[in-house]
């Protein structure tokens, strides 16, 4: 999964700060909680994305304004010579290495790759060039039409990919109880579960 000589493809994890993190599950898990779930989590995804063969890996800053955060990760990425950005959410603990080859190989036909989330939401993308779409993160729309609508606005017609790696991220109880009881890695939350 190299880049070629003219390619170069930056990851980014945005990932808020721990203690802010996972800020939906506050009803089931105390502050170290989450905490400590947020980081469990980043730290899968980042391991995945190395064992896809993704370097660099990048964690920027999500703590204030998601969209304005990942908005400079991929301006600084493209200034610095990327010309592919795959922005991964932090909260993917069932992401494999097949979901980010997926991603990559949906990328060979397409400039823009979203991975839909289960609610509609946006848990991945592949952006060519990394500045090519204005991000939408939102908790009132679905993001991932947001994003498909702007990318066919700009001409380019986006591949969606729905893969349950990448669809399945952890902002409510019943995520977490699912979690719990798919995931032995996670058995440490079953008494909140």
């Amino acid at each position: 999964m190299g880049d070629t000589p003219e390619t170069m493809l930056v990851a980014v994890v945005p990932l808020k700060s721990l203690y802010l993190a996972k800020g939906r599950l506050s009803g089931v898990l105390e502050p170290a909680q989450r905490a400590s779930l947020a980081f469990q989590m980043a730290e899968h995804v980042q391991a995945t994305l190395r064992d896809a063969g993704i370097s660099p890996v990048r964690v920027v800053n999500g703590d204030h304004d998601l969209n304005a955060d990942v908005t400079e990760a991929a301006a600084v990425a493209q200034m610095q010579g990327a010309t592919d950005l795959l922005l991964v959410m932090a909260d993917l603990p069932y992401l494999a290495a097949a979901d980010i080859a997926a991603l990559i190989d949906a990328g060979r036909t397409a400039k823009v790759v979203i991975a839909e989330a289960k609610d509609g939401g946006t848990n991945a993308l592949l952006l060519k060039p990394p500045t090519a779409l204005r991000f939408s993160f939102s908790r009132e729309r679905p993001s991932a039409q947001t994003h498909a609508e702007q990318a066919r606005a700009a001409g380019v017609e986006p591949a969606i990919l729905r893969r349950p790696g990448l669809a399945r991220d952890i902002d409510t109880p019943a995520d977490l109880a699912a979690l719990v009881a798919d995931h032995p890695a996670y058995q440490v939350f079953r008494h909140v579960a």
